[in-house]
């Protein structure tokens, strides 16, 4: 078995999560004002690893990766995160463990028709991983309904999922698993719909270690269906890279794996966790390691000129591990100015309890500014990505350590 640099900590042990701290947000007198929309207990959910979303009324939805009737996981509401009255939490559905799935690490999406998707780490047929569909009931309040589009047999079909999900314009859908594929170091997927509500997958790639193994986080497209992701162990260094995948030129056709860039481990970071964002022609993202303090980064890859050119990276700031914050799992979020939001999973202060943090152009260089700092005696945080509203305010998760199990939140910058 070939050693991994980077640990896995994207799937801890359930014991790690049994017992959880509420989180309390400590603000300066200067900051901006931050509201705990929902503290969770383990009955209504543990440990919310996804990035919640909204839909057009205003409600959030989510997931925890533990918790609910079963321990499994829930899918949850929050509706009307805009009245304090109306914020009572929902459990639309509670995963069994089972053939159903278990353990939603991934956020979800909506398709056109109001139906949830996502994907489970474990359980299905062969406990490996499902893909699921959540429908909505014809009347509001009635029973949501969910369905297995894909039960991941762990072999050459993938193993682990624990990314988000993306739709193209057909409808098919595209995740990556951590681990499974030929020769079992993660794969990139499509699920195509079919008569009867069959679903079938497509291996798109199947990592080997030159390229960089165990892709964590959902693939994103640009404008020409090219998929872009990353992997975050192994590679030249051990220490991840960023890929792109063309599509065929016929319908059926093989995709062509390429590597953008490969993490070398030291002031260019290590360990990529995170979905990337495209913003005007160029990816942005995090490394949950490396940088001057070997405590994370926010990186730029630069498209070349040249189509056969490589894409050039730029630090765009090192974490130190202190008031900036250390560790950022999750990617980023960008508004239409070319502002971006994160989080980390340790730093800032006065506990270390981890950050929100902005990222902004400023005369020619990147200025990082510490938007709220939690305060947590246990150091266990925000793990996942933010959501940002039409009107400007960020929406996220923590997990935490102790008796209960996170909670959702919301920030004005």
């Amino acid at each position: 078995m070939k050693n991994k640099k980077i640990v896995r900590c994207t799937n801890p042990p359930v014991a790690v999560f049994i017992a959880i701290l509420i989180l309390a947000g400590t603000v300066l007198a200067s900051g901006p004002k931050q509201a705990i929309l929902h503290s969770f207990r383990s009955g209504d959910g543990l440990a919310p690893y996804g990035r919640v979303i909204s839909d057009a009324a205003g409600n959030l939805y989510g997931t925890t990766a533990l918790g609910g009737t079963s321990g499994a996981g829930i899918i949850f509401e929050l509706p009307k995160p805009g009245a304090p009255s109306n914020r009572t939490e929902i459990v639309l559905y509670n995963f069994t463990g089972g053939s159903d799935g278990s353990q939603p690490y991934g956020g979800l999406i909506f398709d056109a028709a109001g139906n949830l998707y996502g994907t489970t780490y474990r359980g299905g047929t062969s406990d490996a991983g499902t893909v699921y569909q959540l429908s909505p009931p014809a009347k509001h309040g009635g029973t949501w309904t969910e369905t297995v589009l894909y039960s991941f047999a762990g072999g050459t079909d993938g193993l682990g999922p624990q990314s988000d999900l993306i739709f193209d314009k057909a409808g098919n859908l595209y995740g990556t698993t951590d681990n499974g594929g030929s020769p079992g170091n993660g794969i990139v997927f499509q699920l195509t719909p079919g008569q009867g509500g069959v679903w079938t997958e497509t291996i798109l790639h199947s990592f080997v270690t030159s390229e960089g193994t165990s892709p964590r986080a959902a693939v994103i497209f640009d404008g020409k269906d090219w998929l872009y992701g990353t992997v975050a162990n192994d590679g030249t260094s051990g220490n991840g890279a960023v890929f792109q995948l063309k599509p065929p030129a016929t319908k059926g056709g093989t995709w062509t794996e390429k590597t953008l860039y490969q993490f070398a481990g030291g002031s260019d970071g290590s360990g990529p966790l995170c979905r990337l964002v495209f913003f005007r022609g160029n990816l942005f993202g995090t490394t949950v390691r490396g940088g001057v303090s070997d405590t994370g980064t926010i990186f730029q890859l630069t498209a070349p000129a040249n189509p056969n050119g490589a894409w050039a990276e730029t630090v765009l700031h090192s974490f130190s591990c202190g008031g900036d914050g250390c560790l950022p799992w999750a990617g980023l979020t960008v508004n239409k100015e070319g502002k971006f939001y994160g989080t980390t999973q340790f730093g800032g202060l006065p506990s270390n309890g981890g950050t929100v943090f902005q990222l902004r152009p400023d005369a020619g260089g990147w200025t990082e500014s510490v938007l709220f700092s939690f305060k947590v005696a246990n150091n266990r945080l925000s793990p996942a990505g933010l959501f940002l509203s039409r009107g400007g305010a960020l929406y996220g998760s923590t997990i935490g350590k102790g008796m209960n199990a996170g909670m959702v939140f919301k920030l004005r910058p």
